[in-house]
Formats: C-alpha cells, structure tokens, sequence
C-alpha cells in the first residue's frame, strides 16, 4: 500500500502557507497608494500572490492525496473483492524504467482462474530489484483478477 508521510505535507505545503498568509496579511496593512514597479496597486498584487502561494499548494495536497487514495482503493479492492488466480510467467523483461531505482517490469503472464479459461496477459509492474532472481520464466504465482475487468489484475509477489 502506498503511504505518504504527514510530515512530509506538512514540511512543503506549511512553509508556502504562511508566506501566503503574510502576504495577505502585508496587503491589508499596506498604504492604498502604493503601487508596484509597473504601476498597479501594490495591496491587489500581495492579494493575488498570497491567495496563489495558498490555493496551489492546497489543490496540489489534494491532488496527491487523490492519486494515491485511489491506488490504495484498487489494490485493497483487489486483495479483498478480487477472484483469486494464478498466473503463470511466459516472459518478462525490464523496460528501461525505473521508480524509486526499482525496474519497471513488463510480464506477459497466463492468467489463470475458476471461473474463466486461461488467458494471456501482459502486465507492467514496479518490481523490488532484489527480487528479480526469485520470479524467473515458468514460475507460478499468486494473483487477483478484478471480477469486472480481468486485465486489472495484482501480482501477489
């Protein structure tokens, strides 16, 4: 399951908030005549700008949040709801990505359930480098189908 830590949300957005607040809070207490460099009212630009350093890094906080609620609802779906599988690996080669210097993974897999015929499948996965050597060719492992989609699988490595 992915996990973000708090303390992370709070260490990059709390700093752009309260710069976002002090400038708003400059903009009340600054003299109506004041303009910036190009002439426009210089409270309209603290305004604008504090309202920016407060609303990006709020949506982008929930924009993460988002994205990764909705990873964590599949895979616990999955775990939970999904039909139980087995698929067999056919081949599987590196993709040239990686994430967190881990290698992304393309399977093709024979997907195997009680309810279904075997069916092929090709699947791309992030893969814990140390355990490349542990699902060689021909190896059978563990697996849920979505019981609406069966080419939304989880690999139970």
């Amino acid at each position: 399951m992915w996990k973000v830590s708090n303390k992370l949300w709070i260490i990059t957005t709390a700093p752009l908030l309260v710069v976002g607040v002090g400038m708003i809070l400059y903009g009340l207490m600054v003299s109506p005549e004041a303009l910036t460099d190009d002439g426009y009212p210089l409270s309209t630009f603290l305004f604008t700008m504090g309202g920016a350093f407060i609303v990006f890094p709020i949506v982008g906080v929930l924009g993460v949040y988002y994205y990764y609620k909705r990873i964590n609802d599949r895979e616990t779906f999955l775990l939970n709801d999904g039909i139980s599988g087995e698929a067999e690996i056919l081949s599987r080669e590196q993709t040239g990505t990686y994430i967190n210097e881990q290698p992304e993974v393309r399977f093709k897999l024979l997907i195997t359930t009680p309810f279904d015929e075997p069916y092929e499948l090709e699947h791309k996965e992030i893969v814990n480098l140390l355990d490349m050597g542990s699902i060689p060719v021909g190896r059978k492992v563990p697996v849920r189908v979505h019981p609406d989609n069966p080419k939304d699988i989880i690999l139970i490595l």
